[in-house]
C-alpha cells in the first residue's frame, strides 16, 4: 500500500497507493523526474491517502494547490466492501463529483486505497530567503502587497516574535569562525543601525522555485516590496 504503480509523462499523472509516505513520494517522484509539490508540515509522517481523508494543505500551495486540486482519480473501498470508482479524467461536468464527497471526509464514508494525482516535473531552480520586519504589522501590509500584485512564491510564511524566537533558538551553532562572525555582523546591524527591536521583529521566510530566470524576477520584485516595510 505504499507504492507507485505507474507514471504517465504525457499527461503528468500517477497512480499511488494510498499508504505512500509523504517524503517517500517524492523521493520515488524525482527519479522519474517529477513532484507533487505538496508539502504540508506532516509530510514526514503523514500518507497520501491521510491527506485525501482529511483535505490536506501544504505550504507550497500558492503555486500547486492543496490535494483537492491535484486529485485526478480516487479508488476507495467502503464499509459494504465495495470499491468506488470514478471517471479517470481531469474534470466532469455531468452529475456529481464523488470525489468531493471523499476529500476531507475523515475515513468515515470508507478507505482511500489508490489516487490518481496530478504530477510536476522538478522545478529547475529553487532558493530560499528571509526577510525581517521591525514588527508584525508590516510584515502583513508587505504580504498584502505581493497578494496584490499576484505574485506567486511558492512559500511565503510571516512568523510572529515568539516563532522568530523560538527559531532562533533552535539554530545550530555556527560551524566556523568566519560563519560566527558574519551572524554577529548581521545582528549588528539589526539591532543597532536598523535600530529594530529583538522583542518586537518578525521575519517571512520565502521558497521560490521554477526556472532561474523566474525565480531571479520574483526575487527581485518581492525584495523590492519589502524594502517599503523593512
Amino acid at each position: 500500500m505504499n507504492k507507485i504503480l505507474w507514471v504517465n509523462k504525457d499527461n503528468s499523472t500517477a497512480l499511488v497507493e494510498a499508504g505512500i509516505i509523504g517524503q517517500d513520494l517524492e523521493r520515488e517522484l524525482a527519479k522519474y523526474g517529477f513532484c507533487t509539490g505538496h508539502e504540508p508540515d506532516s509530510c514526514e509522517f503523514s500518507s497520501l491517502g491521510g491527506w485525501v481523508a482529511t483535505r490536506a494543505s501544504g505550504m507550497k500551495k500558492n503555486i500547486y494547490g492543496n490535494i483537492e486540486d491535484m486529485v485526478v482519480h480516487i479508488r476507495m473501498v467502503t464499509p459494504q466492501g465495495e470499491i468506488q470508482k470514478n471517471c479517470q479524467v481531469p474534470r466532469i461536468s455531468s452529475g456529481p463529483d464523488i470525489h468531493q464527497f471523499i476529500l476531507g471526509s475523515e475515513g468515515t464514508l470508507g478507505v482511500v486505497t489508490e489516487v490518481i494525482i496530478r504530477i510536476r516535473p522538478v522545478p529547475q531552480c529553487s532558493k530560499y530567503g528571509s526577510i525581517v520586519f521591525p514588527a508584525f504589522e508590516p510584515g502583513v501590509e508587505c504580504l498584502r502587497e505581493v497578494v496584490r500584485q499576484q505574485l506567486k512564491p511558492a512559500s511565503m510564511r510571516l512568523m510572529d516574535n515568539l516563532q522568530f524566537t523560538f527559531g532562533h533558538a533552535l539554530k545550530p551553532e555556527a560551524s566556523s569562525v568566519i560563519q560566527s562572525l558574519i551572524d554577529q555582523v548581521k545582528k549588528f546591524y539589526v539591532t543597532q543601525i536598523k535600530g529594530y527591536d529583538v522583542h518586537k521583529m518578525c521575519v517571512v521566510t520565502l521558497l521560490m522555485e521554477g526556472t532561474k530566470e523566474d525565480v531571479e524576477n520574483l526575487e527581485k520584485r518581492i525584495y523590492n516590496i519589502a524594502s517599503k516595510y523593512g
